[in-house]
């Protein structure tokens, strides 16, 4: 297991990159929203919260962190993450050398209880985005990790208390 993140220095992941949060505004959407550090049910999280609306070809909110290659060289499998959530769907969209263009990334839902729980996603479970992107990728050429609400109208609320590989 490799721990990306646990709030242990809050806002910054162990590799020393620090959280971005945009919208779908980038590309003339109208989704808003926020994503903060704060105590949720008893554990220092990050929550992204906001209403995610497709009006104006838009429809997501998301928090991403660049990962640098620097993952120590074990075989992991997957991703794992500690979720608090409103019953929703979310997914993690993963970028890598091979997705230049904005709308090229691999993707994975899971949904996200209402309660704090241990969700893991293995790599093969990933899809890619478009028929021209390689179909699988290797762990070490991931460059960024998102937690989106999008696709649907509906009020995001999610929270990540830790995120890494297992």
């Amino acid at each position: 297991m490799f721990i990306l993140d646990n709030l242990e220095d809050p806002g910054v992941t162990t590799q020393g990159n620090a959280w971005q949060f945009f919208t779908d505004g980038v590309m003339g959407g109208v989704s808003s929203g926020r994503a903060q550090i704060e105590y949720f049910e008893n554990k220092k999280c990050y929550r992204m919260t906001g209403n995610v609306t497709t009006e104006n070809n838009g429809g997501f909110i998301q928090m991403r962190v660049q990962v640098q290659p620097t993952i120590p060289s074990n075989n992991y499998t997957g991703i794992y993450l500690r979720t608090f959530g409103n019953n929703l769907i979310y997914a993690i969209h993963i970028r890598t050398s091979y997705t230049k263009l904005p709308w090229q990334y691999y993707s994975s839902k899971f949904f996200a209880k209402n309660k704090w729980e241990r969700i893991e996603l293995p790599f093969n479970n990933f899809g890619q985005s478009n028929f021209y992107q390689p179909k699988k990728f290797h762990y070490r050429k991931i460059k960024t990790l998102g937690i989106v609400a999008g696709f649907n109208n509906f009020q995001a609320d999610i929270s990540i208390s830790e995120i890494g590989f297992y």
